[in-house]
């Protein structure tokens, strides 16, 4: 795990923007209009750039995480107190809110800003 909280939250967001491109992907392939219901893989959100897990979440209750630029979705575990504090827990995933250094560099470096 890295020691540096700032290299911590630019791995984050890393993650962050391979999910947004799992769910441009995903928007492509919904044939069904299951829309917001319509499960989909991301990956853990952590900072560990070894980790490669996957969590399962509707397009719905990502984009509620996304709807806050600090907030990250993380398998249970892989939370890290140095960067963030739970503000969701699921039986699934975690919801991660950035602080401090980490905020700033989630708010500065999100795509959809």
């Amino acid at each position: 795990m890295p020691t540096n909280e700032e290299q911590v939250a630019r791995n984050e967001v890393l993650f962050r923007e391979f999910n947004e491109r799992v769910e441009d992907v995903a928007d492509g392939f919904d044939l069904r209009g299951e829309g917001d219901a319509l499960p989909i893989e991301f990956v853990c959100e952590c900072g560990q750039l070894d980790c490669l897990e996957r969590i399962e979440l509707t397009r719905g209750q990502y984009e509620a995480v996304r709807s806050d630029p600090r907030r990250f979705v993380v398998v249970p575990g892989h939370e890290d107190p140095r960067v963030a504090r739970i503000v969701e827990t699921h039986r699934r995933f975690l919801v991660a809110q950035k602080h401090d250094e980490a905020a700033e560099v989630a708010v500065d470096h999100d795509p959809r800003s």
